[in-house]
Parts: C-alpha cells; structure tokens; sequence
C-alpha cells in the first residue's frame, strides 16, 4: 500500500515455458492461527495423489462429453493423451526436442500440437495434497482441461484472459461435483476453504502486469474466476473469451518505488515513513472518509471513529463497551468498541505477524473490517444473519476505493488518500485465511465471495448479505 503516485515501470519477464499453468509464486502462502488461537482445519490429505490425478482426468473427461456439446454446440473430442513424469520418467512428448525436466518441474501444463494433459506427479502433485488437501490435485487437472476446451473451439485472447476462463471451467466442475454429479468424487471430498488458499500459491508473481504473456492472474483474479465458473456455469465461463475486450483484473504492475519496498507501507509514523505518517495514521483518517461519503450517499452521516488504538496485552488495559481487556483478553484481538467508539488490536499477535507474514494490506483489511463493523452499528444492521459476509463486501468495496487507475500515465485512486500496491488484494485473502477463526459459522471460500461482490459491485451489492439502512 502507498500514497504516492509515481510512474509505473516494465517488469522483466519470468522465463517459463509458455504452456506452463501451476508454477508457484516465490513466497510462501501463509496458513496461521485466527485471532481465537485456534488452528484452521487441515486440508484433506490423499496417501495417493497420483490415483486422485487419475480420478479427475476420468471425471473431467465425463463432464466436457456432456457439457462441451450444451456450450459450444458439438461433441468434444477426447483428449488424445495424459503424462504424469518427474525426474527419473520418460517426459511428455511436447515439442521437438521434448523440454528437459528442470524446464518443467513443479508444473502442469496442456500441449496443443500434441493434445495432451501432463503433470509433474513427484514434486509438484504430492506437495499440493500435503499442503492444501487431494482436491487441489483434481483441480489443477480440471484447469489443464480447460486449455484443451480452448484449442478445440480454437479461441484466442490474452494470456491472462485464457487462464481466467481455465479457473473458471474448473469452477463449474467443482460445481458439479459439489451437486453429487460426479462418479469419482463426492461433495465431501471438496475443500473449498484450502482450493482457495491453494489457488493464492500459484498466482503470478506480485507486479506482474495482465499483458505479461505469461500472466495468469493474481490471487484474487484466480479465485474470482473458479467461484465466478462455480455459482454460475460453464456457458458463464465461455463469455471470458473475447479478443475484442479485455477482462478486468486486479493485478498491478510495480512502480519503481515499489519494486524496491514489495508494496509495502512503514506501519508507524516517523522518519521511514513519507511525511513522516505511518499506515496506521493514513488508514483511520481514509476510513473515515470512506464511509463518510458512503453514508452521504446513503442520505446519513457517519460519526468518525475516534481511534485506532494498539494495544500489548502484556502491559495495557482497554475501556471496551464498558468493561476492561486486558492479559489474555487482548491476545490476537480485533474488536470494535461501540461505547467508547474505538477500534482495538492486538499489537505484537496480531497486528505485527499479519505484516511480518502476510503485509501491509493485510493489516489493512482487518483495520477496514472493524470500520465496516462501526458502519455497520450506526446503520442498525450489526444483528443480520449475514454481518459478517456483510463487512467483508463493505471491505471489498473500500479496497476498490483505493485501487489504482490509469489517469494520463499517473497512479491515481478513485477517491481515496491510500493506493493500492501489487500483491495487496491478495495479501487481503491471505488475512481472511489468518482470521477465519474469527467466525466459525463463515467459511473463507463465502467471505472472498463477499470480499470479491464488494470489490467489483457497488456498495449496493452488499446488501445481499442484508440492507444497510
């Protein structure tokens, strides 16, 4: 996150092959404890990736036989071939010479001029299951799908738009699976909650821009495309592929600033900070203005929120809705106190590992979240069914306040003080992963729905969780 505007830069191209799909950002996913101190479950872990690689191949297959002919108006044409390899096989015959396997490791890939689906199923299948359960493996196999879906109707666009449209696919077998329509998997072995984080670990790289040819798609273009092809279909996914439009995506370039920082904006005020102002300082005062023009166009006035107070349970002890926080009271906390109009978070646990771990959007978004709980009381509608689905669409929809747009050649937002970096909205996704203890009644695979309905709808959208007054 910044508040500058400077000039955007090109970022130098990741040599990968082209046909490559599951290469793995950099960093590491981080998967912690909620702000309760309890541990997310575990994904579903298979003792046999490589038989879950299979079951989706047959799966998937089934699927196009039926679904290609409803979408695209002819039968579907089987794939002619599928090349598990690793180090020590035979690799897949794709292209002359065939690449060498350091040029495919930890990778999956369709070839077109052969017509076959291939995946790395000794480093690269094997670590998806431990990491973020058997489902994954099957998804990756249903994205690879999704290429072959495109050479046969030979489609053609951006790199970035073509990905999209393979998540996208992916999403409406999910769907099917999900509806207890599949033969080889049943609703139970879906683990949405880790399909998501697994689909963060095998974004672009942070600053990659969507015209990089070999852009996929950040984290939360990713995971918008799958949810996106699993609530609606597969004929809502064929609409991804126009050479004509341009998708729009939330992937940013790095401006020469932060390709030296990654994005990210000192915490406290001071001399490391531009104007001697912190994150913390700039987000109270965005916020406030944030949701003073919402309620401006709710035809209301939104009282400001009087602090943004961090607290250390070892030493502090807060007035909160007229009692007192302090010791284990504070551990991990992120609380709005409606009587003394504050919000309160735990300083050391939660506040300095989501920006040591994650970064400074992820801060950011759980910040927002308390406004949007604020917002939320003044409104009267903190009590719905769904509040909190509702502040994290509330959340999106400030996080689309400052997103960055192409004005002239300058980064600007499209009202407030703070700008989005690259890698921020995922870092975001990455903070829900962090805190989904904080309800358990939510999942992480409904709250980036609403984070999503926010970022790209209006406020109005929000009120599909409840009315905002």
């Amino acid at each position: 996150m910044k508040r500058t505007t400077p000039s955007m830069i090109t970022v130098g191209l990741v040599p990968l092959l082209v046909v490559a799909c599951a290469q793995p950002a950099d960093e590491d996913t981080f998967i912690g404890t909620g702000p309760t101190g309890s541990t997310p479950s575990g994904p579903v872990v298979s003792d046999d990736p490589a038989g879950v690689a299979d079951r989706a191949v047959m799966d998937v297959t089934a699927y196009w036989g039926q679904t290609y002919p409803e979408v695209y108006g002819s039968e579907f044409v089987p794939v002619a071939g599928f090349y598990p390899y690793g180090p020590d096989t035979a690799l897949p015959p794709c292209g002359s010479p065939p690449p060498r396997y350091e040029e495919i490791a930890e990778n999956a890939f369709y070839c077109p001029d052969a017509d076959i689906i291939a995946w790395d199923e000794v480093a690269l299948m094997p670590k998806l299951n431990e990491e973020f359960g058997a489902f994954t493996v099957a998804i990756v196999i249903a994205h690879e799908f999704g290429h072959a879906i495109q050479d046969r109707f030979v489609t053609f666009d951006r790199t970035v738009d073509l990905e999209l449209q393979a998540d996208c696919f992916a999403g409406a077998w999910t769907a099917r699976v999900a509806a207890g329509d599949s033969e080889s998997f049943d609703p139970g072995d879906i683990d949405l909650d880790r399909t998501v984080t697994g689909m963060i670990a095998i974004r672009d790289q942070p600053g990659t821009s969507p015209d990089d040819p070999f852009a996929h798609g950040s984290g939360f273009d990713r995971i918008a495309a799958f949810q996106d092809g699993y609530e609606n279909d597969a004929q809502k996914c064929e609409e991804y592929a126009d050479e004509n439009v341009d998708r729009r995506t939330a992937e940013i370039p790095f401006d020469s600033t932060e390709f030296e920082t990654g994005g990210d904006f000192p915490l406290d005020d001071g001399p490391a900070a531009p104007d001697g102002e912190g994150l913390l300082t700039r987000l109270e005062r965005d916020l406030n203005n944030f949701y003073d023009r919402l309620f401006d166009e709710l035809g209301s006035e939104f009282v400001p929120v009087d602090d943004l107070v961090m607290a250390d349970p070892a030493t502090d002890s807060i007035q909160c809705g007229g009692g007192t926080l302090s010791g284990a009271d504070l551990d991990r906390v992120a609380v709005y106190c409606e009587d003394e109009n504050v919000a309160v978070l735990d300083r050391l646990g939660l506040v300095e590992d989501l920006n040591r771990e994650i970064g400074d959007f992820a801060v950011a978004s759980e910040v927002a979240r308390l406004w949007a709980l604020a917002a939320q009381i003044q409104l009267g509608v903190a009590d719905g069914d769904q509040a909190q689905l509702q502040a994290d669409c509330l959340t999106g929809r400030w996080a689309a306040w400052t997103f960055p747009t192409d004005d002239g050649g300058q980064r600007t937002s499209e009202s407030g003080e703070l700008i989005m970096s690259a890698g921020d909205l995922d870092e975001g996704i990455q903070g829900v992963i962090f805190t989904e203890a904080v309800d358990g009644d939510q999942s992480v695979f409904d709250r980036t729905t609403a984070l999503r309905t926010g970022f790209f709808g209006g406020f109005r959208e929000c009120e599909e969780y409840g009315p905002l007054g």
